[in-house]
């Protein structure tokens, strides 16, 4: 159907990608134990990578296996992510601005920048859009304000803080200009979220 209506591949992994995300808010309502928690996540590594294996993500318009990658590694940030979270490597508030800075700031920065992006650089091989860049700035730093007041994060509206919340923005940014082949979707939650971890415990 993606080929019918020409949606682009990165479009649709990024739809696919996004919708992953929204589990999270399922995972912070409803699940307590780890078993049931990593349930989400295993699911999600074992369909996407049934469909980038085998050849079943080309019926989506999304044929770059390398890329593809992308889908089963975010999961498996997820998994990794929430195995931190119960061995209290990794406080909620931290990995759910990494979780949601993966899916909603590099999801929209990549819809973003592939509608309206022109001006484009190329890093590692790969091309990104200062648009794109510039939305996932914005969005994480959004992002971090809404996490921040939901969970009242200690020193929240000071100054520090504010300093603190553009330096995560800023992380979170280079951290999905400079990865390459999907990898991102591993290298920016666990970076946010460590970041915010360092930056705002």
């Amino acid at each position: 159907m993606a080929k019918k209506l020409h949606i682009g591949s990165e479009i649709v992994r990024k739809f696919i990608h996004i919708g992953v995300t929204n589990w999270w808010f399922i995972y912070l309502w409803a699940f307590d134990e780890i078993i049931i928690s990593l349930i989400g996540p295993i699911v999600f590594i074992m369909a996407n990578a049934a469909a980038v294996f085998t050849g079943a993500a080309n019926i989506l318009g999304v044929s770059d296996k390398r890329r593809n990658y992308g889908l089963i590694y975010f999961p498996i940030s997820l998994f990794i992510v929430i195995g931190l979270i119960h061995l209290d490597v990794l406080s909620e508030w931290a990995a759910t601005i990494g979780v949601l800075t993966m899916g909603y700031a590099d999801g929209f920065a990549a819809l973003v920048g592939k509608k309206w992006g022109k001006a484009k650089k190329m890093i590692f091989g790969g091309e990104k859009s200062f648009l794109g860049s510039l939305t996932i700035f914005i969005v994480t730093f959004l992002i971090v304000i809404i996490v921040s007041y939901f969970y009242q994060i200690v020193g929240l509206w000071s100054f520090g803080w504010w300093i603190k919340a553009l330096l995560i923005a800023a992380t979170a940014t280079v951290f999905e200009m400079c990865t390459p082949w999907g990898l991102d979707n591993l290298t920016v939650p666990l970076g946010a979220a460590f970041t915010s971890m360092v930056l705002m415990s």
